[in-house]
């Protein structure tokens, strides 16, 4: 059974560059980068010569059948399919390479892929709201570290299935966080992969302390360009944003006044790097 989908949008009358990726997030699909494909922004320099595709997980708005059951997730299901996905851009590539740009779910899974492999064929990696790798504990976010709880509210609506906790979700993601969707009551269709939150509360004493977090990927071999809004520090390290920093042919930018989907909800911003980043 195959759970995600790969769709080209785009073939250049002249493929020469290394094709474009576009992996949406939570709880979105890949129409959330509508704007960042018009036929007005193809003819743009960062866009001259690539195909352009779009990776979609399981999502509500564009692929709502079949879910993954959680014995298939731990299995690592939407890994594999991801991986295969890569592959089969990568074989159509004139230079065997590819370039991911990635929000959220997306970003996790890209870096996912990048840690486990080497010789990753991304020629760059553009990372929306997620770093390269994770930590939990008090030292390294504070008080926000126990943000991280927030998974047992996403896994409740979806498991229990009353409509009163699938409404609160749906009002804390909007009035609350900021999302924006006219299908926002249903969004709790879109948490299947949150499996892991009912083991948070017990989980969660070890990784305030330290006890379980992800070591630093900092060796990865690819230029990157990092965009987060305030509340994504949570996704983020220390260590990940200073490495950044110090790479001349990296990028991080810290916005300011924007919610965790500013991507979709603010184009503009994510376009304007795209152009200077992908320019070459």
């Amino acid at each position: 059974m195959v759970y995600c989908q790969l769709e080209r949008l785009y073939a250049p009358p002249r493929a020469e560059r290394s094709p474009l990726l576009f992996v949406h997030g939570f709880p979105d699909s890949p129409r959330m980068w509508a704007r960042y494909v018009t036929a007005a922004e193809l003819q743009q320099p960062w866009l001259n010569g690539r195909a352009v595709y779009t990776f979609a997980f399981p999502n509500r708005h564009t692929r709502p059948r079949p879910i993954p059951s959680w014995r298939a997730l731990r299995r690592g299901v939407l890994d594999d399919e991801f991986a295969a996905a890569l592959a089969e851009v990568v074989a159509h590539s004139p230079t065997g390479k590819l370039i991911p740009i990635a929000h959220d779910l997306g970003a996790t899974a890209a870096w996912r892929y990048a840690r486990r492999r080497k010789g990753t064929p991304f020629e760059k990696l553009v990372s929306l709201s997620v770093g390269s790798s994770f930590r939990y504990d008090i030292g390294e976010h504070g008080l926000n570290a126990f943000t991280w709880l927030y998974q047992v509210i996403y896994i409740l609506p979806y498991t229990l299935r009353l409509r009163a906790l699938q409404k609160l979700l749906a009002y804390l993601l909007v009035n609350v966080a900021g999302y924006k969707s006219p299908t926002a009551d249903e969004v709790w269709r879109d948490v299947y992969h949150y499996w892991e939150g009912w083991l948070w509360p017990l989980r969660l004493p070890f990784y305030l302390l330290g006890a379980a977090y992800e070591p630093a990927f900092l060796d990865f071999d690819f230029p990157v360009l990092f965009m987060r809004s305030a509340i994504d520090r949570i996704a983020s390290t220390r260590a990940f944003e200073a490495e950044l920093q110090r790479r001349a042919d990296c990028r991080f930018i810290a916005l300011q006044g924007v919610n965790h989907w500013f991507p979709e909800q603010q184009p503009e911003l994510v376009l304007a790097e795209l152009r200077r980043f992908l320019a070459d």
